[in-house]
């Protein structure tokens, strides 16, 4: 393989590109080969000034979501959760912005050295995270085209303050639309930033590896060759602790330029996880307590009846609504009864449990 082509740029070419149709990657043209542009903006940095503002305004327009009528609900937490994914969309594009106008993630991926072996790894990590990444925004398009223009308006709170303090007649459609062009920018800011975040520390946890290795095979080397002075060569060791010393500069580095986005990626999703294990949790137990309730309920009142007076019970219709109560009250009258009359009326409701409803 060619070593000009293994430069971090080469080797994340579909991520990058992929990044900057969306305004989360661009190289300023001070630190492009033609010097001729050095105090020029190109069009994908326009293009990042564009994004980078649109999401901060969308921000602080979603804040206009809460209204005084707001009861506490799963609405509610359905806004809070928008609301701060929103804002990790926006802290991940600002990062990214200002890395790439600062040069600083430009300059990193310059200096990273890839080996030969490296490399080829690299290249095919890449592609499967952006293929990935692409995934995840179609997938979540998809939800969004559906809640915004197939529930009859039950995400239409993301159009604040369409809604929630304007009301718009007739043209509902035309804002539902734009929202949806628009969440191709924010589910791209959640979700390619995070897939390179992730692709580097996969690439410097590949790079470490390999460092340990050269130095295993080193010191295994060497262990017949010096096994009388005990030690390895200082040239060795020295040439080993340089290259990890790059790695770590290079974490270091990288870890500069996207620090903000990971700790909002980090604090915001784990926000929006503990509302939603709270919605999830205090919605099921809703749902069973009631089941529980009227399961319960229904059992005993027709457990209690029949207990008291048997020969008064509508046996086909304790089988036909209560069948799980029929069949406990069957058991327990042919359990506890000592006439023969009991043990026939409980046989009787086992029958018609067995029974079709025409019979």
């Amino acid at each position: 393989m060619r070593r000009g082509r293994n430069t971090m740029t080469d080797c994340l070419r579909p991520l990058l590109v992929s990044m900057r149709l969306f305004g989360l990657y661009f190289v300023r043209e001070s630190e492009a080969a033609n010097e001729r542009k050095k105090f020029k903006c190109n069009a994908w940095m326009i293009h990042g000034v564009l994004v980078l503002v649109l999401l901060w305004l969308n921000v602080a327009r979603m804040f206009s979501v809460f209204s005084s009528d707001d009861v506490f609900g799963m609405v509610v937490l359905n806004k809070i959760v928008t609301v701060t994914w929103m804002i990790q969309c926006a802290v991940s594009q600002t990062s990214l912005f200002a890395s790439c106008h600062l040069g600083t993630l430009h300059k990193v991926f310059a200096k990273v050295k890839l080996s030969d072996q490296c490399a080829p790894h690299i290249r095919r990590i890449a592609v499967i995270y952006t293929v990935a990444a692409w995934s995840v925004m179609a997938i979540g398009s998809a939800f969004f085209g559906y809640g915004l223009l197939f529930t009859d308006g039950s995400m239409d709170y993301g159009l604040a303050p369409i809604g929630t303090h304007v009301t718009v007649s007739g043209l509902i459609l035309v804002p539902r639309i734009i929202m949806y062009i628009f969440s191709f920018y924010l589910v791209a800011a959640h979700a390619f930033p995070q897939a390179m975040t992730y692709l580097l520390a996969r690439l410097f946890s590949y790079q470490f590896k390999n460092v340990g290795e050269e130095l295993d095979r080193c010191l295994e080397r060497d262990e017949g060759r010096e096994r009388d002075e005990g030690r390895v060569g200082d040239a060795d060791i020295e040439a080993i602790r340089h290259k990890h010393q790059e790695i770590s500069t290079s974490v270091s580095n990288i870890d500069d330029c996207l620090m903000f986005s990971n700790a909002s990626a980090f604090c915001c999703q784990l926000c929006c996880f503990i509302v939603l294990l709270y919605m999830l949790i205090f919605y099921w137990m809703a749902l069973m307590t009631v089941g529980l309730v009227f399961t319960s309920a229904g059992g005993i009142q027709v457990n209690h009846y029949v207990s008291i007076e048997p020969h008064s019970v509508d046996i086909y219709h304790v089988c036909l609504i209560f069948p799980f109560a029929a069949f406990v009250t069957a058991v327990e009258v042919i359990r506890k009864s000592n006439s023969n009359f009991g043990s026939c009326l409980g046989l009787h409701i086992l029958g018609r449990l067995s029974l079709p409803p025409s019979v």
